[in-house]
């Protein structure tokens, strides 16, 4: 089994929008919309699950999947009040036993079908691996006042993306382990790591934005204006 766990939980606060950002427009459709039918354009996948706020379960079925008609059955489920906490819960919902799960930010609508190909040829590796960019500006580190301390090498690292892919059953039980210890983190791959993974790198694709600010949004309608998703 391959599957797809579609987190869009966010507020939207940073967007200082009166919805949430996964359900702004871009162009005709909710930005949430646009992921669902690229990953829906994804034949590897066999399922897909969407996790969205327990307030807009029926909400979001109703105006943002039925009228998509997409090819894959979608699966809603509610989230929790932490992106690790929706992560789980969208986990859960998949059948036990071996596979793999995509785990992609309900926000990044520009995922190509190529990178999704690199990413589930990757993982058969260690069982863990994510698209990341690499770093193209100069990187301070400051102290609490703002006064920089050092300049860091900018060559090793990587701006990390989703889809982040994993063994299903790798990914669950280094959420168990996180949530038993409480541990927190950002992202997926820093939950596997804490279990002891070793997460591999593939290069990700800067068109695969996540839609958090006002500015976000103006760049994924210049994007969208010149999108092609193609298999290189």
């Amino acid at each position: 089994m391959i599957a797809a766990v579609i987190v869009a939980g966010g507020s939207g606060l940073r967007m200082g929008a009166d919805i949430r950002k996964q359900y702004l427009r871009l162009e005709e459709k909710p930005i949430l919309a646009h992921t669902l039918m690229a990953l829906d354009r994804c034949p590897t996948l066999d399922t897909m699950v969407l996790v969205v706020p327990m307030a807009d379960l029926t909400w979001c079925r109703r105006h943002v999947v039925d009228p998509l008609g997409l090819d894959h059955e979608i699966r809603l489920v509610a989230g929790g009040r932490r992106r690790q906490a929706s992560v789980v819960n969208g986990l859960s919902a998949l059948k036990q036993g071996s596979g793999v799960v995509m785990i992609h930010d309900g926000v990044r609508p520009f995922v190509r079908r190529g990178l999704v190909d690199a990413l589930l040829e990757a993982v058969r590796t260690t069982g863990a691996c994510i698209p990341a960019i690499p770093a193209t500006d100069t990187l301070k580190q400051v102290d609490t006042q703002g006064m920089i301390l050092r300049t860091l090498d900018r060559r090793p690292i990587r701006l990390a993306q989703t889809p982040q892919t994993f063994s299903l059953e790798l990914i669950r039980k280094a959420h168990h382990m996180a949530a038993r210890q409480g541990f927190n983190a950002t992202d997926d791959a820093s939950v596997a790591e804490f279990a002891g993974a070793r997460v591999r790198v593939v290069p990700g694709d800067r068109d695969n934005i996540k839609i958090t600010t006002p500015q976000d949004l103006i760049l994924a309608k210049a994007i969208l204006a010149n999108w092609h998703d193609t298999d290189g």
